[in-house]
């Protein structure tokens, strides 16, 4: 009489188990592989570009030329550059984020002023895109739970900075250079200026309202007087700021001239003349003689480009490296960023640490540079 063997039963769900596991095993590889491969792909990062307030003028390449460099001294770097141009015209600040925006790229290095700023920020509500702005100061743009970051004070410390420098200035008669092109940044600024001016002291204060980009130094009559304090409200870079100190400087030569952070640059020192010497530079950075990091980097910027950047191009590099850093760590989307540049209480950069507030805004001490090189 025959038998049919009975086929083992533990034999045959060990088998099983087996085939489970390693298809789980392969399953668990495939997703492994997926995830170190989407961890090591470039993301795109849009940084801004000014277009010029005159058609066929040179445009400032610091931004961009910042941006070159660091991918140059971080081969490794995980991000992939995007040129934002913007707009001399203010109400094309949100468009010209879209034109990027429909393209599919989420991070900006916004360098776009107040003026341009505040109408974009209603993009940054969604967490579709994220930006780390440079430049941009005005109040309007604290205190928001959004994605629109800011490495630099907003204007209420710097006016308060720059009217306590003031304050410790011998003389009683103050002249205000407002510049009105950009008034969401010089309105609020001449108001909190004020404010803290009045504070400590009595000044004896002539604000004089000027377009600083259409200034004509024949039209300047109404400022050919003495004051013992002159201040130029107005920023933008413009090279005319240079001329207009060393205007100011010829009727007040021993009078001080003080500066905005945003007329920081080689050709506005170079325009000025004679009036550097008297020149107060308000600053978020420190003298590059104070710091040999930034001394450093400036001159390997300098051998690389052949020229000095603006000093807003410190605050791209910064913004470059915060990125990256998030982008090293796995964070590839806005609310991932995001939580990361708010979950530490301070970042790390090539020019000392970022503390962001819990809306992504920060706090900052000034210096007043006094006949920086251009």
């Amino acid at each position: 009489m025959n038998h049919t063997p009975v086929p083992e039963q533990g034999g045959t769900s060990r088998k099983r188990q087996l085939r489970l596991i390693l298809g789980v095993a392969g399953v668990a590889v495939v997703g492994l592989s997926w995830w170190l491969w989407s961890r090591s792909q470039p993301v795109r990062v849009a940084v801004g570009v000014d277009l010029p307030l005159v058609y066929g003028a040179a445009i400032n390449p610091t931004d961009m030329n910042t941006a070159q460099l660091f991918r140059e001294e971080n081969p490794r770097s995980l991000i992939q550059l995007v040129t934002m141009f913007n707009s001399a015209d203010a109400e094309q600040g949100p468009a010209d984020f879209q034109v990027l925006l429909d393209q599919g790229v989420q991070f900006f290095i916004s360098t776009q002023a107040s003026s341009h700023a505040v109408p974009s920020i209603d993009l940054f509500v969604d967490g579709k895109a994220l930006a780390i702005n440079v430049s941009a100061t005005s109040p309007r743009l604290s205190g928001r739970d959004d994605y629109f970051f800011r490495i630099i004070p907003d204007l209420v410390g710097e006016q308060r900075a720059i009217a306590a420098k003031i304050n410790q200035l011998s003389g009683s008669s103050l002249l205000v250079i407002q510049d009105t092109r950009n008034l969401a940044y010089t309105e609020p600024a001449l108001k909190e200026f004020l404010q803290a001016l009045h504070k400590t002291r009595s000044w004896d204060v002539t604000i004089r309202p000027v377009r600083l980009a259409d200034f004509d130094p024949s039209t300047a009559k109404g400022f050919r007087q003495r004051f013992d304090v002159l201040y130029i409200l107005g920023g933008d870079f413009m090279t005319g700021i240079g001329n207009l100190a060393q205007l100011l400087h010829r009727d007040n030569p021993d009078s001080p001239i003080i500066l905005t952070p945003w007329a920081h640059s080689p050709a506005v020192l170079e325009n000025a003349g004679d009036a550097r010497k008297r020149l107060l530079i308000a600053s978020p950075y420190p003298s590059r003689s104070e710091d040999p990091r930034l001394d450093s980097y400036l001159q390997n910027y300098q051998r690389r480009f052949g020229y000095s950047p603006y000093a807003m191009g410190i605050g791209t590099r910064q913004a470059l490296e915060l990125l990256d850093q998030a982008f090293h760590r796995g964070h590839r989307t806005p609310a991932a960023v995001k939580r990361y540049l708010l979950s530490r209480s301070e970042h790390q950069t090539s020019f000392g640490p970022i503390r962001f507030d819990r809306t992504g805004d920060v706090e900052g001490r000034y210096h007043f540079l006094q006949s920086p090189s251009p």
